[in-house]
């Protein structure tokens, strides 16, 4: 008798682990469902309204292609100007900039607003209180270089980076201030969208 409730007590153990598992796995399948599809149709209707309303819109393609070899929407970042910025100084592949940046990805069930997987400050991105942080272009994403090299100094811009020009198809990581030493992860296939405004360019071998 002892024996039978051992066995029945093991076998409800494991019926138990794998319910966890499997809620787990499904709760993480619900968080981002559909990932690559759902951010190529975000992508792609981002693009086609900064195609449609150039006043207020950019469409900037990727800075390592040849104007030739444009073809697709994901060849290009979408911009959404906020600010347009006074600087007539624009940033090189080389240069460190000064920014106050927020990174978000698309918006999915449980980050209604899109996650946060990188930002530069405490608080709000108001620029009379949010600390500015250094950069180094060549750290930055392909899409995200590419917005900052066509990017006046004193501008702010939401840029929507597709994942053919952020981190493809590999999982990526980014970091939240005031956690720095902590990494967030990015899905696979993530559109990202970086706020960002230009405070100032440090040039190569300046500090």
């Amino acid at each position: 008798m002892k024996r039978k409730s051992l066995l029945l007590l093991a076998a409800t153990a494991l019926v138990a682990m794998a319910f966890t598992a499997c809620s787990e796995t499904d709760n993480s399948a619900n968080e981002f469902p559909n990932w690559q599809a759902t951010n190529e149709t975000y992508f792609d209707s981002i693009y086609n309204v900064a195609k449609a309303n150039s006043a207020q819109w950019k469409v900037i393609p990727n800075i390592t292609l040849p104007s030739a070899a444009v073809k697709k929407s994901t060849d290009n970042v979408a911009i959404q100007v906020i600010e347009t910025g006074a600087g007539s100084e624009y940033a090189m592949q080389n240069d460190t900039v000064r920014v106050i940046l927020q990174g978000r990805l698309k918006p999915s069930p449980g980050y209604p607003q899109g996650k946060v997987f990188q930002q530069t400050y405490v608080g709000t991105g108001d620029k009379t209180t949010a600390s500015v942080a250094k950069m180094a272009m060549v750290t930055a994403v392909p899409g995200l270089q590419t917005a900052l090299q066509n990017m006046p100094v004193g501008a702010k811009w939401r840029i929507y980076v597709p994942y053919q020009l952020g981190f493809g198809s590999a999982q990526g990581t980014g970091t939240v201030a005031p956690a720095l030493s902590t990494t967030v992860s990015v899905p696979a296939y993530s559109t990202l969208i970086y706020t960002i405004e230009l405070v100032s360019i440090l040039r190569q071998g300046h500090k």
